[in-house]
């Protein structure tokens, strides 16, 4: 007893050691772009999006209600979440036969691993993504060592928080399924247990079904675009290579273990499902397109049964050097991985590094990159941008200043500029892109606009007047947010009819 409560509470300092670290460096950078777009979200709370469930955007709601809009009250439940997923990294080496060693060490991995501390360290339903498919897995061993039956219905509830949150879990019981036949533990598909483990997941996920069924199926609509029009295509070895990226690449010393240990060996067989899942679903994205960041939520399973993999293969005293060298490396991939997951060095700095280190990760999109990857360089420019675009507002004249509108190419624009409107007395700012589609247009459309992007040709087929106002350009930024900002007069068409054919879900 006295061990088990020192081993929890080794678990809880790590878990609260990563929520300090987030706090402390997880800021320096500024608001990611999709934060902006996600506080919009939240104030206009729907049972779904363009482009996601509606569970992230509803706690994103909560924690602007409770603590406001600064940095760290927008990021407080994804930072707690990232702690949470550490803590639960070591009860899922537990369950996977680990003893103390297996289950701090477990911890300490996932703590530093790519993928998860990346999306710790911002607000999206990213983060919410791999703690729930961490409980997920947790609760598939527990079943798995217990046979305990009424965890499938509990199971039954995380699968459709999961789908409130992000389509990714349809990806995992795609590989799951499969994993299941293989396995000894087929006979669920005629347990009846599995039947309300479906039905209960189904009711919780029914509303964001029923509110895609009502828009048109707009998330089917955006995933097809990202597919044709912005996502990369992989071969398989370039697919490998940034998922190795995306969990830190000394953790193959953790990945391998853990797939011998659970396709292989005798006694690992008996955690077969999650390491086939696994498998399954790496095969699935690398051949269908799928990001290859999608597989952080393996993480926190993956690792912690390769940990217990190495615990049992170094048990014998001879071959503990196994175990030093484990923690050795781990140590020192700390401060490969960390810059490129965190903002602990300035940017300056940043720029060095990546430079000594020859490494600049990918940002899966097709779109150029500039001195810092876009994980980065979302996060520069965006009150500039604000600014420049009060400085544009002040060219009109005492009467178009109380009758405009500022319309922006996508969401990141119209976010930032909305979350600094109040600073700079700006009107709010419209767009097509995506979620923002729905939300529409203000009543009365004006006949002065301040458009935010574009370019001037594109800008005169639309208006009679266009004239260039201010010019926002930031060197880190991404280079397409270095726009123009240009006052429109007198609309050519009817906008409000053009809204329709304006729509870009992507």
């Amino acid at each position: 007893m006295q061990s088990r409560s020192k081993i929890s509470y080794l678990l809880f300092s790590l878990a609260l050691a990563k929520l300090l670290f987030l706090i402390i460096f997880a800021g320096n950078y500024g608001l990611f772009r999709d934060e902006y777009y996600y506080l919009e979200c939240s104030k206009h709370l729907d049972w779904g999006f363009v482009d996601h469930p509606p569970l992230s955007m509803a706690v994103l709601a909560v924690s602007r209600t409770l603590f406001g809009e600064s940095l760290i009250a927008i990021r407080v439940f994804a930072y707690m979440a990232g702690a949470a997923i550490v803590f639960l990294a070591g009860l899922i080496a537990k369950e996977a036969g680990g003893k103390s060693f297996a289950q701090v060490f477990a911890a300490f991995v996932v703590f530093f691993a790519g993928t998860t501390l990346g999306t710790s360290s911002y607000y999206s339903m990213n983060v919410f993504d791999i703690l729930i498919a961490s409980y997920f897995f947790y609760l598939l061993l527990k079943y798995l060592n217990t046979g305990n039956r009424k965890l499938l219905l509990w199971i039954g509830v995380i699968i459709g928080l999961a789908i409130q949150n992000k389509l990714t879990i349809l990806f995992v019981l795609a590989g799951l399924a499969p994993a299941v036949l293989i396995s000894r533990e087929r006979k669920l598909f005629v347990n009846r247990e599995i039947v309300f483990t479906a039905v209960i997941a189904f009711v919780i996920a029914l509303p964001f079904i029923l509110w895609q069924v009502y828009n048109g199926l707009p998330t089917l609509e955006f995933m097809r675009n990202a597919s044709q029009l912005k996502n990369i295509s992989y071969g398989l070895f370039e697919f490998l290579l940034n998922v190795l990226l995306e969990f830190n690449p000394v953790n193959v010393i953790f990945i391998l273990p853990a797939l011998y240990f659970g396709l292989i060996d005798k006694e690992g067989k008996k955690y077969l499902i999650p390491v086939l899942t696994f498998v399954f679903v790496f095969l699935l994205f690398a051949f269908a397109g799928g990001k290859p960041y999608y597989l952080g939520v393996f993480q926190p399973v993956i690792l912690a049964i390769g940990v217990v993999a190495i615990e049992k293969y170094s048990s014998a005293d001879r071959l503990k050097w196994i175990r030093h060298v484990s923690v050795v490396l781990a140590f020192i991939s700390i401060f490969i991985i960390t810059p490129f997951a965190v903002p602990v060095l300035s940017v300056n700095n940043m720029i060095r590094f990546m430079d000594f280190m020859g490494i600049k990760p990918s940002v899966g999109e097709r779109v150029e990159i500039g001195l810092l990857p876009q994980f980065y360089a979302d996060r520069f420019g965006w009150e500039e941008m604000a600014q420049k675009t009060a400085e544009a507002v002040a060219q009109l004249d005492d009467k178009e200043k109380d009758d405009y509108i500022i319309f922006a190419q996508n969401y990141g624009e119209a976010g930032a500029i909305n979350y600094y409107r109040e600073k700079y007395n700006l009107k709010e700012a419209y767009t097509y892109h995506n979620s923002y589609w729905y939300w529409g247009l203000p009543e009365r459309i004006p006949d002065v606009f301040v458009v935010v992007g574009g370019d001037l040709e594109g800008n005169q087929e639309f208006f009679e007047e266009v004239t260039v106002a201010a010019r926002h350009r930031n060197k880190y930024a991404m280079g397409y947010e270095n726009v123009d900002i240009y006052i429109c007069r007198k609309p050519k068409i009817d906008v409000r009819e053009a809204w329709a054919q304006l729509k870009r879900f992507i």
